[in-house]
């Protein structure tokens, strides 16, 4: 590709004599060049037009015309006649020659030296003829003979009128009785400005033509490296030929600007239109340079992913080739329990290993799968590849495969070995004593646990599953255990016969002895086992869906009701103006802090909600539809309820269910509870669907129900994750960047972080407990705090990498466990240690695809923000991913001492000054009586279920209205929330208390 330029011809001025014009040649080394023939004004061309637009040249009379030599002339037209335009050079010349202050012989003799050498078309001469009276007379006479000797029109006139016929006044210059301001000095100047900027246009083509010569043709090399360092040299030169570029461009607009200056004293149009034809071939040149580039480049980069693909592929052939070596060789099954258990371990630890490796291979693939998308590629080459690193990965998975299963039944077989080594050591230890019957028909009925029915069975049994090494094992097992069953077998039968004998009269047994009656639920449960294995099974199943649909109605309508009944009985009679001053101080104007969304919740669920499941009931299908529906609605609202619980808890305690004012709300509406428990029905429910759905899966037929109702079940699940991400999410203080700013909240979980600073490498801090909250655009790592008064997590912001900036490691050797996350260049590194290997991987799949979403610019639309229409919002998370998090508030665990795993349940002091925040005044004394106003089922292991009326003790009082109590009749304990609980009062206590709210 050849970029030139179409400039004016010779535009060099410079006033030394190295430049000499194009096609004259010079008379020794006296001869001028064009800038200093220019200077005494032998000729001019000020850029005026006759009236037919052809240009004009003018011959001043400065009585010096006979100084120039023949070829100074030649060399000055030629550089007058180019300045011009092409075209306007094409139509031809009209030229001026003023000898009015001459001699009439001078007139004739410039004639002469325009008609010997004129580079372009005369259209006519104008003579101002002399103005004195004799020679003026002589030209009168002389100019009829000599007008025929000339090949161009000449025109004799006697004074300056005469040439307005043919010229405007604004075209002439003022020595012509013009009004064209014409400076000689500064048309110089412009044609120097000019010619430099012409000369930076040849000199940056040529450069472009250079460069593109040279990479045209340029070795793209083989290693991914070279193209690497070619793509970025060659990149580093194209942008600093597009500098020079820009900085041309930046140069012929501030001349155009200088030669368009309308204080100048002479603008000349020609210099105008110069500059602009050489900008408008300047913009041709770099669009030109620039395609040129972008097809290089594309090619270029190309070639690198392809190279950097064919060396992937060969160290992943390599690596896979090795480990499926290492496949078939494992070979070796084990002879004993332990060495099986020990290459579980390795097969196990191999199959990790190779399971990175696979990942990787499967990258590979993916990327030349994008690879042969491009037409640049070649694609069956590219496409065996990729079939080939299938093919090998396949074979790998199937060994490992094969490997997993013959080491499963290996450690069945030795297991059955054991189990059976032991029934006979058992056995023989009952021939040697004196047990009866019972004792013997429980060793053969313990024989059926290892798959002991008769003893040839059990021998072509263990001979299926044995391998040449451990043959010799099984046929000794086999034996004894058949000689260890005859023993036995006489044992009975000599048992038996001894029972047939008349009894001889013995003792009656102790009460003590006799066998103890089988509990009524017991007995439930033994009938409907048996019934849901008979043939009637799906009648069951069906009956049961039925069961928990009513129950999935029925609930749904309580729970409106007592949503209905809390705002008309507690949030209605808050909000009335009239009972403002019963109020407490606290509560006055704080209805929407107390309450939250809970009047959203009940209309969505009375009038949306309710009516879908009165509508779908007699279809299961139908049912799980209504939840899917639904899921962003639950979402939302269910997300903002939790996040303002802490709100309406720490309102709440100032209040105190005890107050008067709300003693006789609950009064009124006949509530067993008071108002802290039917606060805490919505996070109940929320958590109750996803059991309903559940036990609707359990006893539903496979096909179209259970698609449907494993689709609702997943979404619910979704939506308690979501709303418990929300809830941690608000759980953490001072961080300097907005969260709303950062995306959809992917994952959240605690690790142990050893962070490393590579600016001060002795900076290298010890592990420590980070809760990392992963968000799209970004790694929040924050410290767990102490729990509140209100048993809720919180989290101080300590660190922020932003995902734009992070680089990966997905293994660090010595633990499994562990994975690094770095800025770029590893200045700052963060060892993170999961609790699992699961964990572990989890993560890293999610910021892998983090990071590749971010190579591919986010494509796709981005998971919905979800906000509040009529309420200010706490916060919004997106996180949509299945999981079985529950949003409610975490009750304490049980009392425990030392420090607590990420996995145990929340952590609590047995210190009493734990619960400094509580309320003391109104909890009851350790050790007190208690009573359950109304059921409460329980959530978390750490909880226990209550029945209404059922009896227990106190043994810790807990935050947030959670209270650790032991059931009566030793049916456990466990942590129940305070607000279904009451202390156990005299009727006389009872009294005054029910006098007092009468007061009230």
């Amino acid at each position: 590709m050849k970029i030139r330029y179409e400039v004016p011809n010779k535009l060099e001025i410079t006033f030394g004599k190295e430049a000499e014009c194009d096609g004259c040649g010079s008379e020794g080394d006296e001869a001028r060049n064009v800038g200093e023939l220019l200077l005494p004004q032998y000729a001019l061309a000020t850029g005026g037009l006759a009236k037919d637009h052809r240009p004009l040249i003018t011959f001043p009379d400065n009585n010096n015309f006979h100084l120039i030599t023949a070829s100074e002339y030649r060399r000055l037209l030629l550089y007058l006649t180019s300045v011009p335009s092409i075209l306007e050079a094409d139509m031809g010349f009209h030229i001026i020659v003023d000898r009015r202050k001459d001699r009439w012989n001078s007139v004739k003799t410039v004639l002469l030296r325009i008609s010997e050498f004129f580079p372009g078309i005369i259209h006519a001469v104008y003579v101002l003829r002399p103005s004195s009276f004799l020679q003026k007379a002589l030209s009168e006479v002389s100019s009829k003979l000599f007008k025929e000797e000339f090949r161009f029109k000449v025109l004799v006139c006697s004074t300056v009128d005469e040439l307005y016929e043919h010229f405007e006044r604004s075209q002439l210059t003022p020595d012509l009785g013009g009004e064209l301001q014409y400076s000689h000095s500064e048309w110089i100047q412009q044609r120097i400005a000019l010619e430099k900027f012409s000369t930076l246009m040849k000199e940056t083509s040529t450069k472009l033509d250079d460069f593109m010569h040279e990479i045209v043709d340029c070795d793209m090399g083989n290693d991914p490296t070279q193209t690497k360092e070619l793509l970025d040299c060659q990149g580093t030169r194209y942008k600093a030929l597009k500098s020079e570029l820009s900085i041309a461009t930046t140069q012929g607009e501030d001349l155009l600007t200088q030669v368009r200056k309308p204080n100048l004293t002479y603008n000349i149009i020609s210099h105008v239109a110069a500059v602009e034809r050489l900008l408008v071939q300047l913009e041709e040149t770099e669009k030109q340079f620039d395609n040129f580039w972008q097809k290089h480049s594309t090619k270029l980069n190309h070639w690198l992913k392809f190279r950097t693909f064919l060396l992937n592929f060969k160290q992943m052939q390599a690596t896979l080739d090795h480990h499926l070596k290492a496949a078939c060789d494992m070979t070796e099954v084990g002879e004993t329990a332990s060495r099986v258990e020990s290459l579980i371990q390795e097969a196990h630890n191999f199959e990790k290993l190779c399971n990175c490796d696979l990942d990787t291979a499967s990258s590979v693939i993916d990327d030349g799968d994008k690879l042969m998308q491009d037409p640049l590629s070649s694609v069956d080459h590219i496409e065996s590849k990729c079939e080939e690193l299938r093919r090998t990965s396949a074979l790998l998975i199937d060994k490992i495969q094969k490997r997993n299963l013959l080491l499963t039944k290996a450690r069945e077989l030795m297991d059955r070995i054991d189990k059976a080594n032991e029934w006979c050591a058992t056995g023989v230890e009952l021939l040697a004593g004196e047990g009866g019957l019972l004792a013997v028909d429980k060793l053969l009925e313990d024989a059926q646990s290892f798959g002991l029915t008769a003893p040839e069975q059990f021998r072509d049994m263990l001979m299926q599953s044995a391998t040449q090494e451990t043959r010799a094992l099984v046929t000794q097992v086999a034996q004894r255990v058949e000689d260890v069953w005859l023993m036995v077998s006489v044992k009975r039968a000599s048992l038996q016969r001894a029972a047939a004998r008349p009894a001889r009269p013995v003792q009656s047994v102790p009460p003590q002895s006799a066998a103890l009656p089988t509990p009524a639920n017991q007995q439930m449960e033994t009938s409907g086992g048996s019934e849901s294995s008979g043939g009637d099974d799906s009648d069951v199943r069906r009956s049961r869906r039925g069961h928990v649909l009513a129950e999935l109605m029925q609930t749904e309508k309580v729970y409106v009701q007592e949503l209905g009944s809390i705002l008309s009985g507690y949030k209605e009679e808050i909000e009335k103006p009239e009972n403002q001053h019963l109020l407490p101080p606290t509560l006055v104007g704080q209805a929407d802090v107390l309450f939250g969304n809970l009047h959203e919740l009940f209309t969505f669920h009375q009038d949306v909600f309710l009516k879908d499941l009165e509508r779908c009931i007699s279809a299961t299908e139908l049912v799980a539809l209504c939840f899917v529906e639904k899921r962003e609605t639950f979402f939302r609202l269910y997300s903002y309820y939790c996040q303002n619980i802490p709100r309406s808890e720490r309102l709440r305690e100032t209040l105190v269910d005890t107050h008067l004012f709300l003693q006789a709300c609950q009064l009124r509406l006949g509530h067993k509870l008071p108002l802290a428990a039917y606060l805490l029905k919505p996070v109940q429910r929320i958590t109750k669907y996803q059991l309903l759905l559940k036990d609707l899966l359990r006893y539903s037929e496979c096909g179209s129900m259970t698609t449907g109702l494993q689709q609702a079940l997943d979404c619910m699940l979704v939506v308690l994750k979501c709303v418990n991400d929300s809830m941690h999410q608000i759980a953490i203080t001072g961080v300097p960047v907005d969260l709303s700013q950062q995306g959809e909240l992917l994952m959240q979980g605690s690790f142990l972080v050893v962070s490393e600073n590579k600016r001060d490498l002795r900076l290298r801090i010890r592990p420590r407990r980070r809760h990392i909250f992963l968000y799209e655009k970004a790694m929040l790592f924050c410290k767990p705090a102490t729990k509140n008064s209100h048993n809720k997590a919180t989290y101080h912001f300590k660190h922020d990498l932003l995902m734009s900036q992070i680089g990966l490691t997905e293994s660090v050797k010595g633990d499994l466990r562990k994975f690094e996350v770095w800025r770029q260049g590893r200045c700052e590194v963060h060892t993170i240690t999961a609790p699992t290997v699961e964990v572990k991987r989890a993560w890293v799949e999610r910021i892998k695809r983090v990071l590749l979403d971010q190579l591919k610019e986010l494509k796709g639309e981005r998971v919905r923000q979800y906000g509040l229409q009529h309420h200010r919002t706490l916060i919004q998370t997106s996180s949509w991913e299945v999981s079985g998090a529950q949003p409610r508030p975490q009750p304490p665990a049980a009392p425990r001492t030392g420090s607590c795993d990420a996995h145990d349940e929340p952590c609590w002091s047995t210190d009493p000054s734990d619960d400094d925040d509580d309320d003391v005044e109104h909890a009851p004394a350790v050790g007190c009586g208690l009573v359950a106003l109304s059921d409460y089922t329980a959530v978390g292991p750490s909880e226990v279920s209550l029945r209404e009326g059922q009896h227990a003790e106190l043994l810790k009082v807990g935050c947030a209205g959670w209270w650790y109590v032991r059931l009566a009749g030793g049916q456990g304990e466990g942590w129940a929330p305070a607000a279904y609980l009451d202390q156990r009062k005299t009727s006389r206590s009872s009294s005054r208390s029910h006098d007092r709210l009468h007061e009230h």
